[in-house]
């Protein structure tokens, strides 16, 4: 379909892989026994939000979830239809968005209470909501206090329907006895909506690490790393994913260099023996972090083989150490993170999480879609025929 386009750009490339994908989804809502919503917010952490919901939307997933009124705006221009949760609130100023893409707003805030009720009376029909209850994240969210009395306001306003209850799990990835403690409060909190006679549809806590701490009474999940392949960390669920990114780029040049020989910005880097020397088209501004751990422990998949990164990662260019693998050359891929190394191993290196290396993969990388082996899409932010965003 669109490889021809491939030639025509950067030759560094963020490979999607639908086929595991697909597989990464039915695993989940297989553990899942109920409906999953799958979150796409971050443009689907950096794999491509408009291509991925259309994929997700036909493998049965009832819902998307994303942060911003923007993003869903976005996706309903590129043609989705499924519903859409908008998880991080909304301004004043975008009531008339909500209702236009037809938008179903979390209510977490006194304002976006009294916005969404506002937007309920100019919309002519009632409108959708979720309600947030704050039982730890110390974020969005009434407490539990406030939850009951907040949702009796918009149902006993008769424009409004609250559909969804949630919460956001602060430490599922760290903490199980937390996790139990906060579950309980917002289970308590949902009761109490049950006494008010509100009975939500949608009561969701299980995020991706969540998922290992589900409540026959929750009816929907709402994974986001786990269906990109990438398994939370320490805790995470027992379901096999596998990733869906692979980020790398071509050696674009090797050079022998004498021993002393300094490598990149500030010379920190310095050739303890003959070396080649190789530089790799993408850098900082691509997602490749700018660490000391990077510098120093980094590593990069060439031609089957981890090789260290020599030198400060630069904007554009990264550079790495081919000395003791001779059958690397120009030309050959070089691999920032996929099976191997993972998104893990590059943020241990930045000091950061997997979810930060994810969505950190800068728009000017082209997204190479795959499916059954061929390439079925290509995004650039360059071309602007390569992409199916609109389609």
């Amino acid at each position: 379909m669109s490889d021809w386009l491939l030639p025509m750009l950067r030759p560094a490339r963020a490979r999607m892989d639908l086929d595991r994908l697909a597989a990464n989804y039915l695993a989940v809502a297989a553990a899942a026994g109920r409906p999953v919503m799958p979150v796409v917010k971050a443009d689907a952490y950096g794999h491509g939000a408009a291509r991925l919901s259309r994929h997700l939307a036909a493998l049965g997933a009832p819902m998307l979830a994303v942060a911003y009124v923007e993003e869903g705006t976005v996706l309903r221009a590129a043609g989705v239809r499924s519903p859409i949760v908008v998880l991080a609130g909304f301004g004043p100023g975008q009531v008339r968005s909500l209702l236009q893409h037809d938008l179903t707003p979390v209510v977490s805030t006194p304002d976006t209470l009294a916005a969404a009720l506002q937007a309920a009376g100019e919309g002519g029909r009632p409108l959708s909501v979720h309600l947030e209850v704050d039982t730890g994240m110390t974020r969005l969210g009434f407490t539990p206090s406030e939850a009951g009395p907040a949702a009796a306001r918009l149902s006993e306003s008769g424009r409004v329907e609250v559909a969804g209850v949630m919460t956001h799990l602060a430490r599922a990835d760290e903490d199980a006895d937390a996790t139990r403690r906060q579950l309980d409060l917002f289970d308590q909190a949902v009761d109490e909506l049950a006494g008010r006679g509100i009975r939500p549809r949608w009561v969701h806590a299980a995020n991706s690490a969540g998922l290992a701490f589900l409540r026959p009474s929750h009816t929907l999940v709402r994974p986001g790393l786990l269906l990109y392949g990438v398994k939370p960390r320490p805790l995470a669920p027992a379901i096999d994913v596998k990733p869906v990114m692979a980020v790398s780029a071509d050696v674009a040049l090797v050079k022998e260099v004498a021993v002393g020989t300094p490598v990149s910005y500030g010379g920190r880097w310095v050739a303890p023996r003959r070396s080649r020397i190789a530089t790799i088209p993408f850098g900082y501004a691509d997602g490749v972090p700018r660490t000391d751990g990077m510098r120093d422990h980094g590593e990069l998949l060439v031609k089957g083989r981890r090789v260290p990164v020599a030198g400060a990662v630069c904007m554009d260019l990264t550079m790495a150490d081919l000395t003791d693998h001779p059958e690397a050359g120009e030309g050959d891929e070089a691999v920032l993170f996929g099976d191997d190394p993972t998104a893990w191993d590059v943020a241990d290196h930045a000091g950061t999480n997997a979810w930060e290396v994810l969505t950190s993969i800068g728009s000017r990388v082209p997204r190479v879609f795959i499916e059954r082996g061929r390439v079925v899409g290509v995004e650039s932010r360059f071309t602007p025929r390569a992409g199916d965003r609109t389609r």
